[in-house]
Formats: C-alpha cells, structure tokens, sequence
C-alpha cells in the first residue's frame, strides 16, 4: 500500500473513532427518576425520553418499562404504550399491577381491546388491593362490551373500596359510572354522579373534609353509588 494510501485509511479510522457517542454518564436509575420528575412536571415527552433510557440500559427492568408505558399513553400514543407494558408484563406476570396498565392500555385501541378481558380477568384472580382500580377497568371492558349492568355494578364496587385514590381518579370512576346510568336511561343519577365527579376534581389530595377535620365521602355503598 503506498504511504499516501496508508495515512488516509488511518485518518478515516480516527474520524469514526471520533464520532462514536459519549457513554451515558447517568444510570437506568437515574434516568427513571429524572424521568418522573419531569411526569409529575406535565414534561410528558421528556419524561418518555428518560424512561426509554432508562429501559434502553436495562432492558429486564419492568418498573422502567411501566413509566415508559404511562408516558406514552398520557401523549396518546397507544400502540407504544402497549408495547411497552407488554414487554413489562413478559417480565413481571406475576404483577397485577402492570396487567392492569396493559389492560387499560388495550382497551384504548378501537381494534384490539377485547384483549383486555383475559389480561384484566387474570390479574383480578390475584386478588390484588386496593382492587377499585382493577374493578374500574373490568367496568370500562364490560361498557364496551354493551354489559351496561354489569358495568356499573363494577365501578359501585370500585367507588366502594377505600383504597381508591380520592381527587382525578375517584372522578374517573365516577365519570365512568354516569356513562353507565345514562346508557341505562338514568339520566338523573348520571347527572349526580357528574356532580360528584366535579367535587373530586376539586379536591388537591387527602379527600373532602367536614367543618371538624373529618373525611366527608362522596359516595355510599354499593347499592347506592350517585
């Protein structure tokens, strides 16, 4: 080789070697944590970003893998999210909590929603707590299903359990909850249940309280959710 040739080949080496990326100087959990940083912040997209580094680093981390589908879900990117609890759930399936999510994820999707049955079906056999959340999920299914009894017979259910968070969930439940009464044709108790879900949305954590300091519940029982 002719030594002209020769320093060129050498410098086209160096060139590549200087292109290569710099090592990610922050770890899977680090970028986790910045990542939910930035989702409690409204940074949706940032928080996705950190999230996918975070599994990108270590793949077998299902909490990384659950974030991520969160953060996709909250930008509306659903296909995404599925995948990305799907990956979680090869990982953990003895973890109801992220059926759940993939659940909640597929029934989302115009097409591919009555997957969710089996997913949400499984991780309620668990008898995971607190179980309103699993319950309202059960509820969205059977709504899209047309059991409109049956699904508000699981958001009561849901609404009845104490560990349900009080504020944008509860609402949530109950927003589903006045669906089902007005396909019903229950127009009245709809319209309480949008009431109540509007003094939830009100509410910045620790539920209602009474002029004495007491919680104040939104709902009754079972049998009388609205």
């Amino acid at each position: 080789m002719r030594r002209g040739a020769a320093l060129a080949v050498g410098f086209a080496l160096l060139g590549c070697a200087a292109a290569r990326p710099p090592r990610d100087p922050l770890t899977a959990d680090q970028h986790n944590d910045l990542g939910v940083a930035y989702f409690e912040q409204g940074e949706t997209r940032r928080a996705a970003s950190e999230f996918e580094r975070a599994a990108a680093l270590r793949p077998t981390w299902a909490r990384a893998l659950v974030n991520l589908g969160d953060a996709r879900l909250a930008l509306g990117e659903v296909p995404a999210a599925i995948d990305a609890y799907q990956r979680a759930v090869a990982l953990v399936p003895e973890d109801p909590a992220a059926a759940n999510n993939l659940a909640w994820a597929l029934l989302q999707d115009p097409k591919r929603w009555p997957e969710a049955e089996a997913i949400i079906d499984r991780a309620l056999a668990q008898h995971p707590q607190p179980v309103g959340y699993y319950l309202d999920t059960l509820g969205v299914l059977r709504l899209r299903k047309g059991d409109n009894t049956g699904a508000l017979d699981a958001f009561r259910s849901a609404l009845s359990d104490g560990g349900l968070e009080r504020g944008p969930t509860r609402a949530l439940v109950l927003g589903h909850a006045a669906e089902a009464y007005t396909r019903l044709g229950d127009e009245a108790a709809a319209a309480r249940c949008h009431a109540r879900a509007d003094v939830e949305r009100g509410l910045r954590g620790g539920g209602a309280t009474s002029a004495d300091g007491s919680a104040t519940p939104l709902v009754g029982g079972p049998a009388s959710v609205c």
